[in-house]
């Protein structure tokens, strides 16, 4: 909710903030050790959903490379059935890799505390620290900078609509669409200054991103907004009606219904 670049760093980074809210929308990772298998390998499949790219890129396998550089780990399988969409900004990729961090310290039983977790996890992106601990968080710094997060009262009991218009935005694409870095930090208690500033460039190249927004507003969403870099548009509802999401689908676009908080 609300995603704020504040400026250039330098390293190259921008500054963020925004405040991460975990949600039901997920992928499903199983991880298991394969016994009297060759130690340090990893047996990786994907199902559901395709994913552009090869497999050696997917944040999975790299999560993988940087315990494995460092422990002795047995040989695993991991095979993840992919349900969130790319390109959505939805953080789909950076939550298969911190999990996948989060299950080879469980079943390897390697001891890494929660911090050490986020440490590696910084290093596969700079959203995937939330996913460690995976709580409502303020994000600040390149986005691995976490803070508890109170949402305000007026976001609290809400149902959620999440809206993939079948379009993906990569990143890179959402910086260089960007057209506005005033520097202001938002006041999450003043709904005013919750703003995306990717919003404008990406509804303005992407006319689905528009329809999707268009539609909550039109249903009666309290809020409307995209989310983190785009595509996927989220709508805050006191009540939602559950054909909302069936409408959404008739339309040929993605949807996940379910509570806010």
């Amino acid at each position: 909710m609300g995603l704020r670049v504040l400026g250039l760093r330098e390293d190259g980074f921008h500054n963020l903030q925004s405040a991460f809210i975990p949600v039901g929308w997920s992928d499903v990772l199983e991880v298991n050790v394969l016994e009297n298998g060759t130690c340090g390998r990893l047996n990786f499949s994907i199902a559901g959903h395709e994913i552009d790219g090869e497999n050696s890129n997917n944040l999975v396998v790299r999560a993988h490379g940087l315990l494995s550089a460092e422990y002795d780990l047995p040989e695993l399988t991991a095979t993840l059935l992919k349900n969130i969409p790319s390109g959505a900004g939805l953080g789909g990729g950076s939550s298969d890799g911190s999990f996948m961090l989060k299950a080879i310290n469980d079943i390897c039983r390697l001891g890494l505390t929660q911090e050490s977790l986020e440490q590696y996890a910084a290093k596969l992106g700079s959203d995937c620290p939330f996913f460690i601990n995976n709580k409502p968080s303020l994000v600040t710094g390149r986005g691995e900078e976490l803070s508890e997060f109170n949402c305000p009262n007026q976001f609290v009991d809400k149902s959620i609509l999440i809206i993939f218009p079948g379009v993906g935005v990569s990143t890179a694409e959402a910086f260089a669409l960007l057209d506005s870095m005033d520097g202001k930090e938002i006041d999450f208690n003043d709904p005013w200054t919750i703003v995306n500033d990717f919003q404008n460039g990406v509804k303005n190249r992407f006319p689905e991103v528009c329809e999707a927004i268009k539609f909550h507003e039109e249903n009666g969403a309290d809020f409307v907004q995209m989310t983190g870099t785009g595509s996927s548009v989220f709508g805050l509802y006191s009540k939602a009606n559950p054909l909302l999401k069936t409408v959404a689908e008739e339309r040929g676009w993605r949807a996940y219904l379910g509570a806010f908080l």
